[in-house]
């Protein structure tokens, strides 16, 4: 039987994951592929069923609040589903893991997931770390750093980190983990200009 791969797509916000995740889904489509769309109940920014960019592209998909509902969809649908996309994959709990796996080993399926590898704090987001080590492929994207300089100049780094922003200035590292924003609440940031007040030193 053959197994199917899971390729996961990472990076911080702004970084462009949905943007491929969508360029994947039109290909997948193009092949004339019988797909299916997911993404989480929680993740109520721009259009609630469908997953979206940051500069307006989206796909219609199915809005779900517990992962364990993707397979319930999968069983349920007229032909037999070969690719899955999933959208932001730090929103789903822990059981994703064990739904990617049994979708990849048991039925064949393909799954392509995009997500935050480290939340605003910089440590491991949800599943998605634990998704990346099954992961037969992994695209690992970067922003670009628009912190503004003091001379007024746009710093342009290769940004790895996702900084919350509240009130116009960097989130505390004892803010909520999980806070559903876009631009009016995150930015991309190289690691010179991301800022975490509070951040507790690392002790060894």
């Amino acid at each position: 039987m053959k197994t199917g791969i899971i390729q996961i797509i990472c990076g911080p916000m702004f970084a462009g994951k949905t943007s491929e995740l969508i360029r994947q889904i039109d290909l997948a489509l193009i092949s004339k592929m019988n797909i299916a769309v997911f993404k989480a109940k929680i993740d109520n920014r721009y259009k609630k069923d469908c997953v979206c960019t940051n500069d307006g592209h989206s796909f219609k998909s199915i809005v779900i609040g517990k992962s364990v509902e993707i397979v319930e969809h999968i069983k349920k649908s007229p032909k037999p589903i070969e690719k899955i996309f999933i959208d932001e994959g730090q929103f789903f709990d822990e059981k994703i893991i064990d739904v990617v796996t049994y979708l990849t080993k048991e039925k064949g399926v393909d799954v392509v997931i995009t997500g935050l590898i480290q939340n605003f704090r910089g440590e491991p987001f949800g599943p998605i770390p634990k998704l990346m080590g099954l992961a037969q492929k992994v695209i690992n994207l970067t922003a670009i750093c628009v912190h503004e300089k003091e001379d007024g100049s746009i710093c342009r780094k290769n940004a790895y980190f996702t900084q919350r922003i509240i009130n116009g200035i960097p989130a505390s590292y004892d803010s909520p983990i999980i806070l559903v924003g876009g631009a009016d609440s995150y930015t991309a940031r190289c690691e010179e200009h991301w800022i975490v007040p509070d951040r507790p030193e690392t002790k060894l």
